[in-house]
């Protein structure tokens, strides 16, 4: 009966210590890539733009902007600028349904070069829509370069 009591402790302790480590792992890897913050089609800029905020004042200027045709509006992300920087693409008029996509291409010491991956276009609509999406991306001194 011991023997059973004990074999059963070790079972479930075991089982929790594989958790951990895993749950360690899926970590490290979120944490070099981008993240996914919010995407929308309404961006309130016709043209296309790139910008890397760093700073509270700047991305509440963006909400601003987006949020000027809209009740309610978009709530503001909470950020913390001391380990993160957001990262904005807005696509500029499109014809169809677009989600606009980031993803790593390279990384040097340097600089750090991202691609915009199309996502797939729906061409049902008619409509006109200014996407946008926002990342995270862990603080980093590099150069962030959209190609």
């Amino acid at each position: 009966m011991k023997y059973f009591f004990f074999s059963l402790i070790l079972l479930f302790s075991s089982c929790k210590g594989q958790e951990k480590s895993v749950g360690k792992d899926e970590e490290s890897k979120e944490g070099d890539q981008l993240q996914l913050v919010e995407s929308d089609n309404y961006s309130g800029s016709d043209a296309e733009e790139f910008l890397v905020i760093s700073e509270i004042k700047t991305l509440q200027k963006f909400y601003s902007n987006v949020n000027r045709t809209r009740k309610p509006g978009l709530p503001i992300p909470q950020i913390d600028f001391t380990k993160e920087i957001l990262i904005i693409y807005c696509a500029g008029k499109q014809q169809n349904s677009f989600e606009p996509i980031l993803s790593i291409k390279s990384e040097t010491k340097n600089t750090l070069v991202l691609a915009i991956e199309n996502s797939n276009v729906i061409h049902t609509s008619t409509s006109i829509t200014t996407p946008f999406s926002i990342y995270k991306l862990p603080l980093t001194k590099k150069e962030i370069i959209l190609e």
